[in-house]
């Protein structure tokens, strides 16, 4: 959020819908500027229809994948109507393409974000997540979805500045994602892990934690701190943690 302008980038599983909904409005939030679905996974995508449904909404950017991993799920199809209601279409999500917040009359130099992936075709849908980079003065910020290994070594490979001062640790914080040479390259401060306490899946794992740990940054994790807030004024990153 900056000024009268927001973005909300993945939004939990279609229960989580009125948590989302309503915690957006309890921050004066009528209109997303950018929606960004990550990937069609429903624990990032699953409460995009009845959000779209309930805001104005400005640009839905998506990655494209290939046909054969298109999904055919409920959730998907609701998601796909939700536009078609209110005369939306998707933007796919193309690397190197920069978005920026509206300007006010205070600061001439607002948030933006460039797009660094997907970069190829994969055979999973974690890999075609958006990874994208938002930046606001001299602070910086760099949202991973479920981009595994793989692609995280394409995005290194291609040349583009991941240096973030916060990290949105990608996959839940499973050992798919975050390798060294990744971690190395954002250098964060800061590390955010989305994760359900008790998860099936033992996220996070403790192989990416010792990762963060060893490099020297801050974690905070869902299930751990509740509500992590954390807010730039384009010089100093703040964190607020709320249960």
């Amino acid at each position: 959020m900056y000024k009268d302008s927001a973005m909300l980038i993945d939004c939990g599983e279609a229960e989580e819908a009125k948590t989302v909904i309503s915690y957006l409005k309890k921050q004066g939030i009528e209109k997303l500027d950018y929606v960004v679905a990550t990937h069609p996974h429903s624990d990032h995508m699953g409460a995009m229809s009845y959000i779209i449904s309930e805001f104005e909404i400005g640009k839905v950017i998506a990655p494209r994948v290939k046909d054969e991993l298109t999904p055919t799920s409920k959730v998907y199809r609701n998601f796909l109507q939700a536009l078609k209601s209110k005369g939306l279409k998707l933007t796919a999500a193309k690397p190197h393409k920069s978005y920026s917040f509206e300007k006010s009359d205070e600061d001439d130099a607002p948030p933006q974000f460039e797009i660094l992936a997907p970069l190829k075709d994969y055979d999973d849908l974690n890999n075609y997540s958006v990874v994208l980079r938002l930046t606001y003065g001299s602070t910086s910020y760099l949202f991973t979805g479920d981009a595994e290994k793989i692609a995280e070594s394409d995005i290194l490979d291609e040349g583009e500045n991941v240096d973030s001062d916060v990290l949105k640790v990608g996959h839940h914080g499973s050992s798919t994602s975050t390798s060294e040479e990744f971690l190395e390259a954002v250098s964060p401060e800061k590390c955010v892990i989305q994760y359900g306490e008790g998860n099936s899946y033992g996220h996070p794992h403790a192989e990416t934690i010792d990762a963060i740990e060893n490099f020297g940054a801050e974690w905070y994790g869902t299930a751990k701190n509740g509500n992590i807030i954390i807010y730039s004024d384009g010089e100093r990153i703040y964190v607020k943690t709320d249960r």
